[in-house]
C-alpha cells in the first residue's frame, strides 16, 4: 500500500493541472455502436451541447494494397460544454468524463455522477470493467513563474528528478517514467508517471497521476472508489511537489475554498 502522509486539502489559484479525466468500462452493449446516442444526448444536451462523432479505423497489419486490411470500428461519440473545457465520451464499452478547466473535486464528482445516471438509464450496464481517475499536471515556467528550465525542475522531489539531472547529459530532450504502486484496497493500483519535453511551446514537468481498477465491479461501488482515487492522487501529488514550492502557485486561503 503506498504511504503518502495525510495533508490538508489546499486549492491553488494557478493550478498545474492540465487535464482531468474519469473512465468507466463496461462489457460491450451493440446498441451504443448501432444507433445515434439520442436518447443519451437528450440527457446532458443541456450542460454538453456540442457533438461530434469520431470515427476510427484499425490497420491490420499486411500488404498496404490490400483495402481489406483497414476496418472500421465503432465510433465515439464526444459531447462538449459551449466553452469547450468539459467533454463527455460514449464508446462501444467505456464512457469518460473530462475537463481542462477543473475547478474542484465535489464539482467533477456530482458532474461524473450525473453521466453515470444517465449512462444507467439509457444503456443498463451490468457491472464496470475498469474505473480509472486520473490528475495530469504540467509545470512550465509559465504556471510557476520560474525564470529557467533549471528551475523548474526544482519544484518536484529531488528523487523524482534524478534522470533528468544525471551525468553524462545536461537536460535530455525528452523523458517518460512509470512507478506502478498497490493502491488503498487490492486490486486497485496507483500509476505515477514523471515526463518531461524541452522542445514545445515551452518546456514542461510532467507529474501524471492515474488510479484505476480492473475486474467485475459494482455500480455501487463508484463512489467509494472515485472519493478514494481523489484522496489518494491528491496526497501523491502534495508528496511528489516541494512543500517549500507550493507558494508558486498561490495556494488560497480556507474561506475563499
Amino acid at each position: 500500500m503506498s504511504g503518502f502522509p495525510e495533508v490538508d486539502d489546499i486549492r491553488l489559484q494557478r493550478a498545474p493541472l492540465a487535464e482531468v479525466i474519469a473512465q468507466v468500462r463496461f462489457p460491450p452493449i451493440l446498441r451504443i455502436a448501432d444507433e445515434r446516442p439520442v436518447e443519451f444526448q437528450e440527457k446532458i444536451r443541456g450542460r454538453f451541447p456540442q457533438w461530434a462523432e469520431e470515427e476510427q479505423v484499425l490497420i491490420a497489419s499486411g500488404p498496404a494494397e490490400q483495402q481489406s486490411n483497414v476496418k472500421k470500428v465503432p465510433s465515439i461519440f464526444r459531447f462538449q460544454s459551449a466553452d469547450a473545457k468539459n467533454t463527455v465520451s460514449l464508446a462501444l464499452d467505456f464512457y469518460a468524463l473530462s475537463t481542462t478547466d477543473y475547478a474542484h473535486w465535489k464539482d467533477f464528482w456530482a458532474e461524473l455522477r450525473r453521466l453515470q445516471d444517465a449512462v444507467q438509464t439509457v444503456y443498463a450496464p451490468s457491472y464496470a470493467t475498469r474505473l480509472g481517475l486520473r490528475y495530469v499536471n504540467q509545470f512550465t515556467m509559465s504556471n510557476s513563474g520560474v525564470p529557467s528550465v533549471e528551475e523548474l525542475m526544482t519544484l518536484l522531489r529531488p528523487e523524482l528528478m534524478t534522470l533528468l539531472r544525471d551525468k553524462p547529459w545536461t537536460l535530455p530532450l525528452e523523458l517518460l517514467t512509470q512507478l506502478v504502486l498497490e493502491g488503498e484496497k487490492a486490486p486497485e493500483k496507483l500509476a505515477l508517471r514523471i515526463g518531461f519535453k524541452q522542445h514545445v511551446p515551452e518546456p514542461f514537468i510532467l507529474l501524471d497521476l492515474d488510479y484505476f481498477v480492473e475486474g467485475s465491479i459494482s455500480f455501487e461501488q463508484l463512489e467509494d472508489f472515485y472519493q478514494r482515487a481523489h484522496d489518494l492522487i491528491y496526497r501523491a501529488f502534495r508528496w511528489a511537489i516541494r512543500e517549500d514550492k507550493l507558494v508558486l502557485f498561490e495556494p488560497l486561503p480556507v474561506e475563499e475554498v
